[in-house]
């Protein structure tokens, strides 16, 4: 029992009091540092939004430029899926004799763009360094420059003709064009056999066809297809495609390509495999 005025009593009374007070509200965060906004601590905050990808240019008509930046200036870099393959290659409709040239050429890689070639189809559009796009809308005309290995350039006719009846068969054949919406299409007829169709070494032959389809649907990027239909080396039509992203900072540019420039890297394992690769391009 407690001794009236002994100090333990007096203690435990004052604790009691001091239990029983009622605490004083907690102060707002606007009442402890002024003008300090809420926070809302039951959702983390929103994230900032992507910014939107800038429109391609358009000329007067409206009709999308396949030019560099607004236009003009710029060049085009391929995005190169699969490896550098156009398309993977279970989806390659290869006949035998097709197949057994591309494995062959995979082990000694003396490719002719390599070794200043012209080179069509898709592999004109592979280039490592780049590709420029000029349209002349007044000649009904478009050309396509490679900058890497034969540092030449293609000629796409956009004024309705057809190919020609009994054309000489070239490395970049014979290329006409048209609209649709905001899509390039372009035919290539008259092939020939003496360069390979893409990077890696796909064969075609003098029946080869190619349709591509070039689609600048945002300002930095085009969406490049390409059908190939070649029934002498392939048993039905098959479809690649892959991005261009330009580099507005870069126009065409000079690029020498000759007799006796050195590609030794690219021919290592013709070499060690059985020295039958030159030490030079021819």
């Amino acid at each position: 029992m407690f001794i009236t005025g002994h100090p333990a009593h007096r203690y435990g009374a004052a604790l009691l009091a001091l239990l029983l007070t009622p605490l004083p509200a907690p102060a707002t965060a606007q009442g402890r540092q002024g003008n300090a906004p809420q926070i809302n601590l039951s959702a983390p905050p929103a994230p900032p939004a992507a910014a939107k990808p800038a429109p391609p240019p358009r000329s007067a008509t409206g009709r999308v430029l396949l030019a560099g930046a607004s236009g003009a200036s710029g060049i085009w870099m391929p995005i190169f899926p699969f490896g550098g393959h156009l398309a993977p290659l279970d989806q390659v409709p290869f006949q035998p004799w097709a197949r057994a040239v591309y494995d062959d050429r995979l082990a000694h890689q003396l490719e002719p763009h390599a070794r200043c070639k012209a080179s069509g189809g898709v592999r004109q559009v592979q280039t490592p360094y780049g590709i420029e796009i000029v349209e002349l809308p007044e000649q009904q005309v478009l050309y396509i420059f490679d900058i890497g290995g034969p540092h030449s350039y293609r000629t796409v006719y956009l004024d309705g003709r057809t190919h020609p009846p009994g054309v000489t068969p070239s490395a970049y054949g014979h290329s006409i064009g048209w609209w649709d919406g905001d899509t390039l299409v372009v035919d290539t007829a008259g092939y020939n056999e003496a360069f390979w169709v893409d990077r890696r070494g796909l064969p075609g032959t003098d029946r080869l066809r190619t349709l591509e389809r070039f689609t600048r649907a945002v300002h930095d990027t085009i969406l490049y297809e390409i059908t190939i239909d070649d029934p002498g080396a392939y048993t039905r039509p098959f479809t690649g495609r892959f991005e261009l992203r330009l580099d507005p900072a870069i126009e065409l540019y000079e690029y020498v390509c000759q007799e006796a420039n050195y590609a030794g890297g690219l021919m290592t394992e013709a070499r060690e495999a059985g020295g039958t690769a030159p030490s030079t391009t021819p």
